[in-house]
């Protein structure tokens, strides 16, 4: 997954031949979904997998935030993605927003399951849906933008990063959901992880005066397809 010609060539013009390959080296997979009539992946939803236990929080059903389809991702991430091409992750969160916040640590108000396509079991009864908005995936290659980058390491001073950013910014796709990549400044960044799904408000998501949801996940646990330890960060208006 390559960026932008146009992008490269802009890093390469502007920074010495060691900054530009170490900034170009920070590129990363990740998808980009929009809202379409179909798709694999959605917002909400009930999806149609084998039976798993529905994620409560003190005791009230999460609410199935979206649902992203493993195949889709593999064929599309190839070697970036940790999990099998079977099945779905099903992200879920404290809709309530009664977890404590924690700052830069995140909270525990969400769980990510992979659960397998078949074979297909009843729902439970007690569960927390939004109607399924479907996304349609485009494969994306992600920069750090300037505020995630040490400026220091990259001997760097950040006027210069600043700069070089705002022009590399209108050629690189920002979709307002994205599955992998970078921090695309959408609420607080947890230390320590990196994003695992970043979501944007649609309507009929019913998130009142919440604008967006990142569920975040550690570098290890993500190369290990962990899902146990996932934390969730949310913005405001």
């Amino acid at each position: 997954m390559n960026l932008p010609a146009e992008v490269r060539a802009i890093v390469r013009t502007r920074l010495s031949p060691e900054t530009a390959t170490a900034y170009l080296d920070m590129t990363r997979p990740s998808v980009g979904y929009v809202l379409a009539d179909e798709g694999w992946s959605a917002f909400g939803g009930d999806p149609s997998v084998a039976a798993f236990e529905w994620p409560a929080y003190q005791g009230t059903p999460m609410l199935m935030l979206a649902q992203i389809d493993c195949a889709e991702a593999a064929e599309l991430l190839g070697d970036a993605w940790p999990f099998t091409d079977d099945g779905r992750l099903l992200f879920f969160h404290d809709e309530d927003f009664a977890a404590p916040y924690s700052g830069t640590q995140g909270d525990d108000g969400c769980r990510v399951l992979h659960v397998a396509n078949s074979p297909v079991a009843p729902l439970p009864a007690h569960r927390r849906t939004i109607p399924p908005l479907p996304l349609t995936p485009t494969p994306l290659a992600a920069l750090p933008s300037w505020q995630h980058v040490d400026a220091d390491a990259l001997g760097l001073p950040v006027p210069d990063l600043i700069d070089l950013w705002e022009d590399l910014a209108p050629l690189l796709r920002a979709p307002r959901h994205r599955l992998l990549g970078h921090h695309d400044n959408q609420g607080p960044e947890v230390t320590g992880h990196r994003p695992l799904l970043q979501l944007e408000a649609e309507e009929g998501t019913h998130w009142g005066e919440v604008v967006s949801v990142t569920f975040w996940i550690t570098d290890a646990d993500l190369r290990a397809g962990v899902l146990t330890d996932v934390r969730r960060t949310y913005e405001v208006a």
